[in-house]
């Protein structure tokens, strides 16, 4: 028996779930350690490391919460827009670096991978959202989507020149690039989310290997698809 899945629920709580992984190693990082009793924000990377107190827990968490999410990331928007191979280019090195960088928290240079991966997530994002919106599907939530998208672009760039020193020293004191940081995690989870809502309507099938099957003439589980989807039986 075959068990199955809305694509777009699928995607959000790959991404939920992500957040919600994160939001739990702030407070397990914290509770146990004393690094959050001081003024300065701890980085996600410092949350998700395997040292510590409970690292192994934090590490294995993050890594775990990182595949689930590319994992749903790729299935999803490799098959749930219309053929492009330049959004599929970009997904799977978008994917790589994220899983790169998650199991390499404590190397030296454990920032190359993030921004990266930063820039290679910007690219796809973009890509994904040129499609829908050319694919008539242009409404309020792809605007907002679109919204958040140049704030998350904005927030991003802004925490790369605070982490690599190519800001001025005024806004250094003005804003914190670990809580920065936080804020472009929350902003590519609601950017994701939209996307999600707009997607069309497609159901991912799971047996032997997960695959993505479009609706036609059946259910979805989300309300807004079932509008699409439903047709007059004189036009079947």
């Amino acid at each position: 028996m075959q068990a199955s899945f809305d694509a777009g629920c699928l995607l959000s709580l790959g991404v939920l779930l992500r957040l919600a992984v994160a939001a739990m190693n702030y407070e397990i990082y914290c509770m146990l350690d004393d690094p959050c009793t001081s003024s300065e924000v701890p980085s996600i990377t410092q949350i998700s490391d395997a040292t510590g107190r409970y690292g192994d827990l934090r590490f294995g968490l993050s890594v775990a919460s990182v595949v689930f999410s590319d994992l749903c990331c790729y299935l999803v928007l490799s098959h749930g827009i219309k053929e492009s191979s330049h959004l599929e280019t970009l997904l799977v090195t978008s994917c790589f670096l994220d899983l790169l960088q998650a199991v390499t928290t404590s190397f030296k240079y454990h920032y190359l991978p993030i921004q990266l991966g930063g820039l290679a997530m910007c690219l796809t994002l973009l890509r994904a959202l040129q499609l829908l919106g050319s694919a008539a599907r242009v409404s309020t939530l792809w605007r907002v989507a679109v919204g958040l998208f140049a704030a998350l672009c904005v927030d991003l760039c802004v925490v790369a020149a605070l982490h690599n020193h190519w800001a001025p020293v005024s806004l250094s004191h003005w804003a914190s690039w670990t809580a920065l940081e936080y804020l472009g995690l929350v902003l590519y989870t609601s950017v994701m989310v939209l996307i999600a809502s707009l997607l069309p309507p497609a159901v991912v099938k799971c047996h032997w290997f997960p695959r993505l099957v479009p609706v036609e003439q059946r259910k979805s589980l989300l309300p807004q698809h079932l509008k699409r989807v439903s047709t007059p039986k004189g036009q079947q």
